[in-house]
């Protein structure tokens, strides 16, 4: 994949994209497929998968595809979005909670998520493209989630102080580095317990 960050997709799955005009149902039904076939085949195959395959297992055109996502670099990254976005939602829901430790929660979703499904694992490493600029807003809004837990963690003392929001995204990323090195993407139990142990690391001594 280029290093250039593609264009990011509409977020709004009711519209055309880049562009305002409401999708008809039928045209909104299709893209949906497209979106959750392409979810399913990113996660295993990353980028390999061609577009015409993605096509092909999602039941439409190859024509349908492209009018929604031009290249596939633009749907890898609505993909990565939606996925993303998934988990802005769950961080926000354990906001809503009074548990300390929602932190660990959330920051094990996020590792679990992205051993599962390389387009997330690429985009909280920036292995594919950085997340920052190709979608600033859902990379702000994931962020600010976990600093708000963060904060709650470091009030409950259940983390340690001197841990900033920085250290536990980079925590995240190295896990993956970590279950990739123990040919563990496989394997659920393993990398979840992988991710365990460096997560630990954040707790108070």
């Amino acid at each position: 994949m280029s290093s250039r960050p593609p264009e990011r997709a509409a977020p709004n799955s009711s519209t055309v994209h880049g562009g305002g005009r409401e999708l008809r149902a039928d045209a909104r039904r299709n893209r949906e497929r497209v979106l959750r076939t392409a979810q399913q085949l990113f996660a295993t195959d990353g980028l390999g998968v061609s577009l015409d395959e993605i096509a092909r297992r999602a039941g439409v055109g190859p024509g349908t595809v492209h009018r929604h996502f031009p290249t596939k670099e633009a749907l890898y990254l609505a993909v990565t979005i939606d996925q993303l976005e998934q988990l802005v939602a769950e961080a926000t829901a354990l906001a809503a909670t009074d548990d300390p430790a929602a932190l660990f929660t959330q920051l094990s979703r996020m590792v679990a998520m992205g051993a599962e499904n390389a387009a997330v694992k690429s985009a909280l490493t920036a292995a594919e493209f950085d997340l920052r600029t190709a979608a600033p807003d859902v990379a702000a809004d994931l962020t600010g989630q976990v600093a708000e837990l963060l904060d709650r963690a470091h009030t409950a003392g259940a983390v340690r102080r001197d841990v900033t929001v920085d250290d536990v995204m980079a925590l995240v990323a190295g896990a993956f580095a970590a279950i990739r090195h123990a040919n563990a993407e496989t394997s659920q139990q393993r990398s979840a317990h992988l991710a365990q142990i460096i997560l630990d690391g954040l707790r108070p001594r």
